[in-house]
């Protein structure tokens, strides 16, 4: 798709890229980012063997499993007196034995451990400081591994007084810390293991004294429970218990028509676990939804393309939708009607970006809505839809439909604290490789060259011109072995004491402000995650795969560099 982008959309999308233009749809520069305490933030001491120095005899420094960028050491100001307590996790040395933490303060000039807890479990699943509560003030999240069948309990700690109490204790298999837009209270999403790879999903808020399912905002939140179980469907069709589940996702993110599709096709096979009755249930549920809607408007949300659409209620259960990237940096949501016959387009919403691309004299394209970066344009087929029926009902009010097009969204949109600390990491290791890659900055702006075997090479800036300051500036993105590697591919010499480079030029159009995770595998020391990264300011995307491992120094990236 890349290559069949015009060289004036590369150079549009380049020169916005430098200057940090933003191409996500309006809605999401609303988001809050969700707060969370980074280590090593506690002045400029080295937090680490402060606190190696208070570690149980027998054990040393335990990296959390979650979320991704956490390390041995989380610092955050607990109780606001405007210095940061630090949160030390640890494990046996020998792995067989317990894991646990403390919280150590700054007294005066010396450190003092005020609080110690021994882990219920063999791994620390989970650390975060964040506000639980939505009263300004960071609760610490920690998460313990049971067992795979059990597990994990995430306990969470409020301060009080001179210490920590625990407030809550919950148990989840996985879990989400996402932040509703302009909410200052975090929720969690838990998911429990209802079986191998099925789950039952709720989302909790903080209310009073305890924590309860905010069904307000299901609707934000249960599109991503949508996403996962329309994977396991299409893997496994005839699974009853994937669309029973799917069934159930839809009807919590408002989506009662295609929420009775769903039970009925799982009901049309054998049906063990969940149970007929359960089946039944759930179908009489989705039905009272749909009662009390009455002959209201679906409304729709493609968050992807940043639009909502109003669907009729009588053609709604037969309405579905199919999104791509189009060329010309243009990105198109297809409107369909579906029936026992098959499937037939009705029109099709085109997105461009005012600063890459917008088509011109196409007589076919109906101008609809305009945003500050956006034009939204609808495409009727050249021919309506035949076969009578529901197909010449739904064309009838293709007009109607796409008058109700609109950018934004209904729902409040939300963040996930871990896809937003990833990103960030990815960014920021794509960044340093390209600063790598340029030499770094160069005394006075002068470039010092020499040939060596044929090859022109050029010295590297004065703050990565050996191998230790190389090294050093990447090793808080990138793991030990793949940076020996890069070094090794990537031809660096040492000529005069300096390190120098091939004397060549890159760079790359991927634009990780905005990146969206779409999937991801857990493998214990590893995580892998593909991420679906914009090419500079255009609609246009690309997927890239990165690999993260677990080191005793908190998460790493292992993906060798330029690979993303």
């Amino acid at each position: 798709m890349k290559k069949r982008l015009v060289s004036y959309i590369f150079l549009a999308a380049a020169s916005m890229l430098a200057a940090g233009c933003n191409i996500l749809p309006e809605p999401g520069s609303l988001i809050q980012v969700p707060k969370q305490a980074v280590a090593g933030a506690a002045n400029s001491e080295d937090i680490n063997s402060i606190a190696k120095r208070f570690l149980p005899k027998g054990t040393v420094l335990a990296t959390p499993n979650s979320p991704v960028q956490s390390k041995p050491v989380l610092t955050a100001d607990f109780d606001q007196d405007g210095r940061e307590e630090a949160v030390v996790f640890y494990q046996s040395k020998n792995n067989s034995g317990p894991v646990g933490m403390f919280v150590l303060k700054k007294v005066g000039d010396k450190w003092e451990k005020v609080f110690a807890k021994k882990g219920t479990g063999y791994e620390i699943s989970w650390a975060s400081a964040s506000d639980v509560t939505g009263d300004g003030k960071n609760e610490l999240l920690v998460g313990w591994k049971i067992g795979s069948f059990a597990g994990s309990t995430l306990e969470i700690f409020t301060w009080r007084k001179d210490g920590l109490d625990q407030m809550a204790k919950v148990n989840y298999h996985e879990l989400d810390l996402v932040q509703i837009d302009n909410d200052p209270k975090a929720r969690l999403a838990v998911w429990k293991k209802d079986g191998n790879d099925i789950y039952d999903v709720d989302l909790l808020e903080w209310k009073g004294k305890t924590l309860q399912s905010d069904k307000h905002h299901y609707p934000s939140y249960f599109p991503e429970v949508v996403k996962y179980y329309q994977r396991r469907t299409v893997a496994v069709p005839d699974a009853s218990y994937y669309w029973y589940y799917l069934a159930e996702a839809l009807l919590k993110a408002n989506l009662p028509e295609q929420a009775l599709t769903a039970v009925d096709k799982g009901m049309s096979f054998n049906m063990v676990v969940p149970s007929y009755d359960q089946f039944t249930e759930l179908r009489d549920k989705i039905e009272r939804k749909l009662a009390l809607a009455g002959n209201q408007d679906l409304v729709l949300e493609v968050r992807n393309a940043g639009i909502t659409m109003e669907i009729p209620r009588e053609i709604a259960p037969y309405i579905t939708y199919e999104e791509k990237a189009m060329d010309m940096a243009g990105y198109e949501v297809s409107v369909f009607v579906s029936a026992a016959s098959g499937k037939k387009i009705l029109f099709t919403i085109e997105i461009y970006s005012k600063d890459i691309h917008v088509p011109e004299n196409d007589s076919k394209l109906e101008r609809i809505a305009e945003s500050e970066q956006f034009i939204y344009f609808a495409r009727k087929p050249e021919s309506s839809p035949n076969g009578g029926g529901i197909y010449e009902k739904s064309h009838a009010l293709v007009d109607k439909m796409i008058s109700n097009v609109r950018p934004g969204f209904v729902y409040p949109t939300f963040t996930n604290l871990e896809n937003d600390l990833i990103v960030q990491q990815v960014k920021e290791a794509a960044d340093k490789y390209a600063y790598v890659t340029s030499g770094g900055k160069m005394t006075e702006g002068i470039i010092e060259t020499f040939t060596k075997n044929g090859m022109e090479y050029r010295y590297m800036g004065p703050e990565l011109n050996t191998k230790e300051k190389l090294v050093g500036y990447l090793s808080e993105s990138y793991t030990p072995g793949t940076i020996r590697s890069y070094i090794l591919r990537a031809s660096l010499i040492e000529q005069e004491g300096k390190l120098a480079q091939p004397n060549v030029d890159g760079g790359s159009l991927l634009n990780y402000e905005n990146a969206v995770i779409v999937r991801r595998k857990d493998n214990g020391m590893e995580k892998e995650f593909d991420l679906k990264v914009s090419l500079g300011n255009s609609l246009s995307f690309e997927y890239v795969h990165v690999v993260f491992s677990k080191t005793k120094d908190g998460w790493r990236i292992s993906s060798d560099l330029g690979t993303f």
